[in-house]
């Protein structure tokens, strides 16, 4: 249906599945002091930040627990079977079987080599930097395609040449 111009829009406001208008919702309005806005605001920063955080703390439990086991920086760690609720990271699939990569770029570029995927054996997933973000997909849906290759993973600010044949994920984390 065509709206005339001259139609005044109302605004609508939906509270638990009621609409109202605004001049109705203006009587639920609040003002504020200095001092309750400052509150409410340092409470949404505090919240910001553990929701902000997250990754980095998932990331660095995980790397604590595998050097708990006799683990370390730059070795891949692998979880012989799926994870169950002794495991304590942040979010687990219950039904995945684990690889991973705790690099540490500090003193220079780390390979990663990933296997060509098979029939019946493939690695799919990501190579992330410590905030969990994924620098580059691996396995059919990744760069390598599924052929396997060689990732090449890169400190913060690194310039030299790199060699050829590798994928190069230039990180912005150690």
């Amino acid at each position: 249906k065509k709206m005339k111009k001259s139609t005044v829009k109302k605004e609508i406001v939906q509270e638990k599945g009621k609409t109202m208008s605004a001049q109705a919702a203006s009587q639920f309005a609040r003002t504020f002091s200095a001092s309750e806005v400052a509150d409410r605001a340092l409470h949404r920063r505090a919240v910001e930040a553990v929701i902000w955080g997250m990754p980095a703390v998932n990331f660095d439990r995980m790397l604590r627990a595998a050097i708990d086991n006799g683990g370390k920086a730059n070795q891949m760690i692998y979880w012989s079977q799926p994870v169950n609720s002794k495991n304590q990271t942040l979010t687990p699939n219950p039904d995945t079987i684990y690889l991973n990569p705790f690099y540490d770029t500090r003193n220079g570029p780390v390979v990663i080599e990933i296997p060509a995927a098979e029939t019946d054996a493939v690695i799919v997933g990501s190579i992330d930097n410590s905030w969990q973000n994924a620098l580059e997909d691996v396995g059919p849906a990744g760069a390598d395609k599924g052929t396997g290759a060689k990732y090449l993973i890169t400190p913060p600010g690194y310039t030299d040449k790199t060699p050829e044949g590798y994928i190069v994920l230039p990180s912005d984390t150690y």
